[in-house]
């Protein structure tokens, strides 16, 4: 029998322990994209836009948690001149940001995001990373369409009319004149709330049911199950939107005024954020082909 000295059992075991403590490349990505996103709360007069960050890096986060497999089997490497060229890219966003005294918004994130991409794996490594990508710009587009879209009176009055007949069911008297809807709080003090064409929600809906779609294309699903799965993410993000009227509403009736107005800034990307997760898990399991499609992290990993 063959005797091993104590001190290599010693230095296996510091070997492994520092294996494991050793970040993945996978992992310095997302902690990278973490202090980017976070830096320009450093640098003065800059700062982030709270409502664009809190929904990019929701958005960015599910996308990693479902595709994270991906991510970590990626294979791709960019050279010098790439991570030269990712570096720059953040640095003159920050410079740009700092010299304008702007926050820090979606257009701001995608570049970082852009440019982590570079840094770590190449400009190649692009067609990985194209869906989330994607998503940002889809969310810009979305967030514009209030300013083209004319506002629609039907919708607005219907919308009244459900957010009446919902609040009579619960209890809470209230009446609806077009799109103004009245009630009392509960110390008789009379409220007025006027669903008007940004209560509609018609940015969100396009902008969320988008999002919650777009996902899918890194599978390439069959038409046939295409078609369900996006009338199923615009139909959801409708109704979300009702939700996200009706606890305003009550918002309004139950809480103070401040309250009130912060539930309404924020509520809207809470529900849309829900929505949007919980649509991804419902398409992944029972939607898309995932056991037959050609995955992505299939083409980088090595054979």
């Amino acid at each position: 029998m063959q005797m091993v000295h104590p001190t290599f059992y010693r230095n296996r075991h510091r070997s492994r322990r520092t294996q494991t403590i050793a970040p993945t490349r996978a992992q310095g990505f997302v902690l990278t994209l973490a202090v980017t996103f976070l830096l320009p709360l450093a640098i003065p007069g800059v700062g982030i836009d709270v409502e664009f960050f809190i929904i990019t890096v929701f958005v960015l986060l599910a996308w990693f948690v479902f595709r994270w497999d991906m991510v970590k089997g990626l294979q791709q490497k960019g050279g010098t001149p790439e991570g030269v060229l990712g570096a720059v890219m953040i640095l003159a966003d920050y410079a740009f940001n700092a010299y304008r005294q702007s926050s820090v918004g979606i257009v701001d994130l995608l570049v970082i995001f852009l440019g982590a991409i570079f840094i770590f794996y190449g400009v190649k490594a692009f067609r990985f990373f194209w869906v989330p990508a994607l998503y940002g710009v889809i969310l810009l587009l979305g967030y514009q369409i209030e300013n083209l879209a004319p506002n629609i009176v039907a919708l607005q009055d219907w919308l009244a009319g459900v957010m009446a007949s919902v609040l009579n069911a619960i209890g809470i008297s209230s009446s609806v004149t077009g799109e103004f809807v009245s009630m009392s709080t509960p110390g008789g003090a009379p409220i007025v709330l006027d669903v008007g064409g940004p209560c509609t929600g018609v940015q969100g809906i396009i902008a969320f049911g988008m999002l919650s779609t777009m996902t899918l294309l890194d599978f390439k699903p069959k038409l046939s199950r295409l078609v369900p799965v996006f009338a199923l993410g615009f139909l959801g993000a409708f109704l979300i939107n009702i939700v996200r009227l009706l606890v305003m509403f009550l918002t309004y009736e139950f809480t103070s005024l401040d309250v009130a107005t912060t539930v309404h800034i924020y509520v809207g990307y809470f529900v849309f954020i829900l929505w949007v997760v919980a649509f991804w898990a419902i398409a992944f399991r029972y939607f898309t082909p995932i056991q037959t499609a050609r995955m992505p992290e299939q083409a980088g990993a090595p054979r």
